[in-house]
């Protein structure tokens, strides 16, 4: 059983045993500043399922934002005071507990104006159970975080140390990337000796093949601002783009994405090319990942520069001129 689907079982118990109109779990989100429900159960119509509560935003972005509990009995102000509601739901008393430092619990009824010194030891109990079972999911999401580390860097390992052809190289390293990120799209692409365009040396993925062996400026495209810059890039969460994409060129017409990641290749302080994944599902990058995934392309950099599979090199990081 998944982690999410716990966690809505046991905010529906903790609404079953309550009597709630209302109980959720707010946990704040990897790059992002506010919270999002993660589970929930509400009678409300006009509840904020799906949408972000910015720390400060109503009694429960404040009880998130300084880690204090609210107890509201006889509330006597509008529902949509307490951040979670769109319009007023007439509600009569309200407990909101923070979950450690993942996020908060609100639970909210309005079949009687206050809750019981039992029911509130309830609640406190499931904020704690809440806290443990994010603590754990937590931990579980980094060892196989680490996993995934070790497997790329084993498999671009591998690939540098039993080098055949060039393209079955890049073939490897760009699958063993995907595989990592979890993104359907991978590109391998290499400057030019002038610093001025660079070519997609390989591919893999859907819709990428008509890019294979083709240069593009590095003025455009976020593979072009990876070169500038030097550095990686990563966005995510975009809205899909309908028909282009904008990987290397506003002309290409490929599939829509919604998460690039990008990552400089450099060999010895000299920027040689980028490797860069997209895709169409939301994936935020861990800061380890992040520096995991830079670790694999100085190899991979190295590997191509050694084995002169590179038709030039760049400057030294900080950007192209």
């Amino acid at each position: 059983m998944d982690s999410r689907r716990e966690l809505s079982d046991a905010i529906e118990l903790l609404a079953d045993i309550v009597e709630a109109f209302t109980a959720a779990l707010f946990v704040r989100q990897p790059g992002e500043e506010g919270l999002r429900a993660v589970a929930w159960h509400s009678l409300g119509k006009s509840f904020r399922h799906d949408e972000m509560i910015k720390p400060g935003e109503g009694l429960v972005g404040y009880a998130a934002k300084h880690g204090q509990i609210i107890d509201v009995d006889r509330h006597r102000v509008s529902s949509d005071a307490t951040g979670i509601y769109a319009d007023d739901e007439d509600i009569k008393a309200l407990l909101v507990m923070p979950v450690s430092d993942f996020g908060v619990l609100a639970v909210d009824i309005k079949s009687r104006p206050v809750f019981g010194e039992r029911e509130k030891k309830t609640v406190r109990d499931f904020a704690k159970f809440f806290a443990n079972m994010m603590l754990h999911h937590d931990v579980c999401c980094r060892e196989a975080m680490y996993g995934r580390i070790l497997d790329l860097l084993y498999e671009v390992e591998n690939a540098s140390l039993t080098l055949g052809e060039a393209r079955e190289f890049y073939r490897a390293v760009l699958d063993a990337g995907r595989r990592y990120t979890g993104l359907p799209m991978g590109l391998l692409c290499l400057l030019h000796p002038g610093r001025r365009q660079f070519t997609v040396e390989a591919v893999d993925g859907p819709s990428l093949s008509t890019l294979r062996g083709r240069s593009f400026p590095v003025s455009q495209g976020l593979i072009g601002l990876v070169m500038r810059k030097a550095n990686p890039l990563c966005h995510n969460k975009l809205k899909p783009l309908k028909g282009k994409s904008y990987l290397v060129s506003p002309d290409e017409q490929i599939r829509g994405y919604n998460a690039f990641l990008g990552v400089p290749l450099i060999s010895w302080k000299r920027l040689i090319g980028v490797w860069a994944f997209a895709g169409s599902t939301e994936r935020v990058v861990d800061e380890e990942e992040l520096r995991a995934l830079q670790l694999a392309g100085h190899r991979v950099a190295a590997t191509i520069e050694h084995c002169g599979l590179c038709q030039g090199v760049g400057p030294t990081p900080g950007g192209l001129s």
